[in-house]
């Protein structure tokens, strides 16, 4: 009797199944017959589901919802919807704002979400570059769900899909038959497909190309997939996407890539055809850089229109007010918490603050610019990433030096605190708080801050804040433009003077750039490196990067600074203020310098050298 029961629950359970698959159907589009047989079940099933009272009201309301879905697609009204709707309605996939401005830029148009982080260099809109971070859905959105949208707008198309091996470009191709066949995509069958379906009436539908019915008597497959120096198949293509064709294994071989990509990728496109190269930083000397180096282009500039987008746009103390590019999707993580609930617009975390900064403490910095936030970092950049490392005292942390305490000087010394200030309106103000040891000439950073929305009230609270905690007998401030206002200020001139810190003001210009006294000669300072490890022969320190953005952010823009940067260069600034007064102090120290310095001397002795006049001891010698 019980197994009679259980059979009977697994029956109802199917019949609940098969009407839902119905009822969605319908949605979609189909008629009741065409959906009762795609569900599996014979046309005369309708007899006993017509007793159910609750479907039909359920099955009436699918109609509706399908004829409006078929309106806006009927006749040649199809063949007129932009990407955005047609993936929403077809596809089954939403298109957030970074997505958005990729199509904008593929189809010609100025990206609609333009963040100042990015960096936008147009040039020829048939030739497009662009650098995202991974698992911000760039296959899915371009080269699987764009695709589909070009095969239903116009079957006669040509595309090309080049990945790192055939069998990854496969694997995308795999996702464009899935859409054009599986029953999930019903809609879009039902709506764009042929009479037979695409798959029944497609002349090949292999694993490395489909050639789909079409009006045109082109010999060219709709759709072929390869590795990367594989041989396009065909005249011509109207659409080819390289989508990560850039790894670790095959960055160093950006020559022989770029030749093949002069004379074997653009070749095959007609006048009307687009390339586009989408990918992720890997390598700081790769593909993706070289490409837009002019000097591999008879012009002398590059063809490709540029797009790259950082996994961060804005930072800030707590990463939960971190601004990203993709802090929200319309699916959870893949193996997430089943408990986890989508916010009021249903949408769940994805790449938000607390998720990038995970992720960043589990990668290098340099790997961090690199990788996730699209910035140039060279080999044999200006600041190495591993001398940068090395200068990092890990036990000592952002704040006023202690002497005796762990990660510490163990006694003081001859010290001057300096505060660097870079202040800014609009986009970020950044201060570097550092002192200086006169006799030993170490240079300790203290503490550094890159403030975001900055107002003249933020930064004056800063300058007091941090003059309570560090005491500085000096602050530093660039005086260019509107930030000459700081210098005019008497009010904060009383206040500095009050509390024993004196002003004075930074004029920045061509001398930034200054081999001997510009920002790049601060990189001595961090001292060399032998077969790549560092010899701990540095004059600056940096405290340990916990539980300090500003700190993290001033040791990625060293490692990305180049003369020619176009990215934040901040805390660099600042910091350069400091450095400028270091070496007056030093100087002029060294001028009246008296005894050797002596690292291991204790104060007690230090305080016992004194000096003698030598004339004078020779004429003691003779009394």
């Amino acid at each position: 009797m019980a197994a009679k029961g259980g059979q009977e629950h697994h029956n109802v359970a199917k019949l609940r199944e098969a009407k839902a698959k119905v009822l969605d159907f319908v949605r979609q589009g189909l008629d009741l017959q065409d959906a009762i047989a795609r569900s599996g079940r014979k046309p005369d099933v309708m007899k006993d589901w017509r007793k159910d009272e609750k479907f039909i009201k359920q099955l009436e309301a699918a109609r509706i919802e399908g004829e409006r879905t078929l309106s806006i697609v009927t006749g040649d009204a199809k063949f007129k919807i932009g990407f955005e709707e047609f993936s929403s309605e077809f596809l089954d996939s939403p298109i957030f704002p970074h997505h958005r401005s990729w199509i904008d830029v593929l189809e010609g148009r100025e990206p609609s979400y333009l963040h100042p982080s990015m960096t936008y260099e147009p040039a020829s809109p048939k030739r497009l570059l662009v650098n995202v971070p991974p698992e911000h859905a760039k296959s899915t959105v371009i080269t699987v769900n764009y695709c589909v949208y070009r095969i239903a707008m116009d079957p006669n198309i040509k595309i090309t899909i080049v990945s790192k091996t055939q069998e990854r470009a496969k694997e995308y191709l795999y996702s464009i038959k899935q859409r054009l066949s599986h029953e999930r995509w019903s809609k879009l069958q039902a709506v764009y497909g042929s009479s037979g379906g695409w798959k029944e009436d497609a002349d090949t539908w292999k694993a490395d190309r489909i050639y789909l019915s079409r009006d045109s008597t082109e010999k060219d497959p709709t759709v072929q997939a390869l590795g990367i120096g594989g041989q396009i198949t065909g005249a011509r293509s109207n659409l080819i996407i390289l989508d990560d064709v850039v790894t670790t294994s095959n960055a160093h071989e950006w020559e022989k890539q770029l030749l093949w990509l002069q004379r074997d990728v653009v070749t095959r496109l007609g006048d009307s055809g687009k390339l586009l190269i989408v990918g992720t930083r890997i390598a700081s000397n790769d593909l993706y850089r070289e490409i837009r180096n002019g000097d591999h282009w008879t012009s002398g500039k590059t063809p490709f229109t540029y797009f790259s987008m950082p996994a961060v746009l804005e930072l800030d103390e707590d990463p939960k007010n971190w601004v990203t590019l993709w802090p929200k999707s319309h699916i959870p993580w893949e193996g997430s918490d089943e408990n986890i609930q989508p916010d009021e617009n249903g949408l769940y975390p994805k790449w938000d603050g607390p998720a990038l900064f995970r992720r960043r403490s589990e990668v290098s910095p340099s790997a961090w610019a690199l990788v996730y936030q699209q910035q140039d970092v060279q080999e044999d950049s200006i600041f190495s990433p591993v001398c940068v490392q090395g200068t990092i005292n890990r036990l000592r942390r952002r704040g006023p030096l202690k002497p005796g305490s762990n990660g510490h000087p163990r006694e003081y010394g001859s010290w001057y605190t300096i505060m660097g200030l870079d202040p800014a309106m609009t986009g970020n103000t950044a201060a570097v708080m550092m002192t200086v040891d006169r006799n030993t000439r170490k240079r300790y950073v203290l503490d550094c801050i890159n403030m975001s929305d900055p107002t003249p009230q933020k930064i004056r609270q800063l300058i007091e804040d941090w003059t309570n905690v560090y005491h500085p007998q000096e602050l530093r401030i660039e005086i260019n433009a509107h930030q000459k206002a700081y210098a005019l200020d008497d009010d904060l001139r009383s206040y500095l003077a009050s509390n024993g810190v004196r002003f004075s003001s930074q004029f920045t210009g061509k001398n930034k750039w200054d081999t001997a006294f510009g920002v790049a000669a601060m990189s001595g300072l961090f001292g060399t490196m032998r077969n790549n490890v560092h010899q701990k022969d540095n004059l600056i320190e940096l405290p340990s990067q916990d539980n300090s953005e500003g700190i993290k952010v001033l040791i990625q823009q060293l490692i990305t600074w180049t003369p020619d940067t176009k990215g934040k260069t901040d805390c660099v600034m600042a910091l350069w203020f400091c450095e400028l007064r270091a070496r007056e102090m030093i100087s002029n120290a060294s001028i009246n310098q008296s005894h050797i310095s002596n690292r291991w001397a204790t104060r007690r002795q230090l305080d016992n050298r004194y000096t003698v006049n030598v004339n004078d001891y020779e004429l003691s010698m003779y009394e």
